[in-house]
């Protein structure tokens, strides 16, 4: 095979891993603004710090992929050696923050759920206890993931005992506890509703697997990106090779051309 047509075909394949690697790439840069910018996340929001390490992480990561995409759309089609090299040392950095990324998400995840445990007891305790509480933002969240996920109370519904507002009243719940609409109480305690017409199930379950499905999806993803970035080095590093060969080939073509004219009798005439 002549060496234009191999350098064709290699161009032909980084292209296309290309741009599998950006689109994997802007995935993951999508996680990562989801996870910063998200306010009405339960477990992104009372998290804290752990899970906007793991989110700045898959923030720069998507980014640098996006932009390394293009930097290797460039190097391959305009055949720049020097960018194609540092194309192949983007790789490999990417590579290393990826595997950061993912220990930390591994190791943080235990510690994010006992996270989770201590501050949902907590606002299960002070729900609905000051409406001017700036705490009335995680009471709302708190209610969406028990009326969307069909749960009440961290453990069971019997956890809202503990509640200061509730104070041992039976039957007394949540709004979102309640399986169909809620039976309110009075105007001062309109998060509440008495009825036994509820969600036995606890969140806590619930929201382990929402945590094991995501950490899954983002493992995913960087396991796909990472599989995508070994061929795309493979296929650079013999375009790379194959482009030097073409280089030296037109060097040495120019070189014997030049003694050929120098040779030739119609130079030594005046």
């Amino acid at each position: 095979m002549r060496l234009e047509d191999k350098i064709g075909i290699l161009k032909f394949l980084l292209m296309v891993f290309n741009g599998v690697f950006m689109i994997i790439g802007l995935a993951i840069f999508g996680c990562g603004i989801w996870i910063l910018f998200d306010k009405s996340s339960f477990v992104v929001t009372i998290s804290g710090g752990d899970m906007k390490i793991v989110a700045g992480g898959l923030f720069v990561i998507g980014l640098v992929v996006v932009g390394v995409s293009g930097l290797g759309y460039i190097s391959a089609s305009k055949e720049i050696q020097f960018l194609m090299l540092l194309y192949m040392a983007l790789l490999i950095v990417i590579v290393l923050g990826q595997l950061f990324v993912t220990f930390v998400l591994l190791l943080q995840k235990d510690k994010v759920m006992e996270a989770l445990i201590v501050e949902m007891d907590e606002i299960i305790m002070e729900y609905g206890t000051d409406w001017k509480n700036s705490s009335t933002g995680l009471w709302d969240i708190l209610d969406g993931v028990q009326h969307y996920s069909k749960c009440c109370g961290r453990t069971n519904y019997t956890q809202w005992e503990n509640n200061i507002v509730i104070n041992g009243r039976e039957n007394v719940y949540p709004c979102s506890c309640f399986n169909s609409s809620c039976p309110f109480l009075s105007d001062d305690m309109m998060r509440f509703g008495k009825g036994t017409d509820i969600h036995k199930e606890g969140c806590e379950r619930k929201i382990k697997n929402w945590l094991e499905v995501n950490g899954l999806a983002i493992l995913g993803m960087d396991a796909g990106l990472v599989f995508v970035q070994i061929i795309q080095f493979i296929i650079s590093f013999y375009l790379h090779r194959n482009i030097k060969r073409k280089v030296k080939q037109r060097r040495l073509l120019h070189n014997s051309e030049d003694i050929a004219a120098s040779d030739s009798p119609y130079q030594h005439l005046d």
